[in-house]
């Protein structure tokens, strides 16, 4: 039975806890450039605001792919970048 009330009380106290913990937004500069590698659009289609990283890679353009020249896609894959394997 102790060992119930014990448990018990523990897991409030870590809800509590989870609830209780604000966070405060970090303040950007709009005028401020998202870091290097850092993807602005993605397709989760979750909202993010222009000045912040969805992600963090690489993204090609359909005009990047064309500009290569090869006709499947993992073969221009390779060609822009040695990433891909």
């Amino acid at each position: 039975m102790l060992n119930k009330v014990i448990v018990g009380t523990c897991v409030a106290l870590l809800l509590a806890g989870c609830v209780s913990r604000s966070y405060k937004p970090v303040a950007h500069n709009a005028a401020a450039k998202p870091p290097l590698g850092c993807v602005s659009d993605t397709a989760t289609r979750l909202p993010v605001n222009p000045n912040q990283c969805a992600g963090v890679g690489t993204t090609f353009t359909k005009q990047d792919l064309d500009r290569t020249g090869q006709p499947f896609l993992q073969d221009s894959l390779r060609m822009l970048s040695p990433a891909v394997h």
